[in-house]
């Protein structure tokens, strides 16, 4: 059932030293359940004053202690949309300003992916991407939401194609495939719509490239933002291709958040080599 309603926001930091995947936050004797870390908020309905609040760990990736960096509490009368205890996001939570993510996929800067930026990448910079048949791009949230679409730029700077699929999360262990593109050509901007769901992480898998062996993506949002596709729509026929046919290009070796360099180009061996071509 969805509901909106002005709410009390907490806002808790916590060490990432160690993932503390799920708590239970009590106000005033009712609980908020709230998991994933990072930045996080829980959200309860107006309905007076409070005490105190109790934040209980439950559980620790590392070891047997819960930490807290930080912890707000405020108030504020922005509706927002409620639905299963969770929000639903209007506007897109992927980003570095909400905290969150990429914790799989190589690219020089970290989060070129969530940085918004839909104008500035070409073959050296401004795209993540990983090896067909080994790993994907993973993004996190900075805590669960209800989602039910998202938005990818596909690296488009020649005619090439591609193909992938999309999973999300709550945990990291048991995943959902909402969105299967692995038969279907794929180029530039790309829309998924899927039922309505808890998500912390999204899990993008390139299956196919028609030009090599890598897949790249430049930008990624969550939930899809239409007055943004409008803009880019209306800006489709001035724009072309960012590079000559032909053109020689200089490899450079990229890191990714794990610290593990671009795969290799095709045809080479990916373990003697850090070089890869766009």
């Amino acid at each position: 059932m969805l509901k909106t309603c002005p709410v009390k926001l907490c806002t808790v930091r916590r060490c990432q030293n160690g993932v503390a995947r799920r708590k239970a936050a009590e106000v005033s004797g009712s609980p908020l359940q709230i998991s994933s870390f990072g930045q996080e908020k829980a959200s309860q309905q107006s309905s007076g004053g409070l005490g105190y609040i109790r934040i209980v760990g439950t559980h620790n990736t590392v070891n047997k202690i819960f930490h807290i960096v930080a912890f707000e509490c405020m108030f504020t009368n922005k509706t927002f949309t409620l639905e299963k205890g969770l929000i639903v996001p209007m506007e897109n939570v992927a980003t570095i300003a909400d905290c969150a993510s990429v914790i799989e996929g190589v690219s020089r800067s970290r989060n070129a992916l969530l940085n918004g930026d839909t104008k500035n990448y070409d073959w050296d910079s401004g795209y993540t991407c990983h090896q067909l048949g080994s790993g994907a791009i993973v993004v996190q949230l900075a805590q669960p939401y209800m989602i039910g679409s998202i938005r990818l730029l596909l690296w488009d700077c020649d005619d090439r194609s591609y193909s992938y699929y999309v999973e999300v999360s709550t945990n990291q262990q048991q995943w959902t495939m909402v969105a299967d593109r692995t038969k279907v050509s794929c180029k530039s901007w790309q829309s998924v719509t899927f039922e309505r769901q808890p998500a912390s992480f999204i899990r993008i898998v390139g299956t196919h490239n028609t030009a090599n062996e890598v897949f790249h993506c430049v930008h990624f949002e969550c939930p899809e933002q239409q007055s943004s596709q409008k803009e880019e729509n209306s800006e489709e026929l001035g724009t072309g291709d960012t590079s000559p046919a032909g053109q020689q290009l200089d490899p450079h070796a990229l890191q990714a958040p794990s610290g593990n360099s671009l795969p290799s180009s095709p045809g080479s061996n990916p373990r003697s080599s850090n070089r890869q071509h766009q």
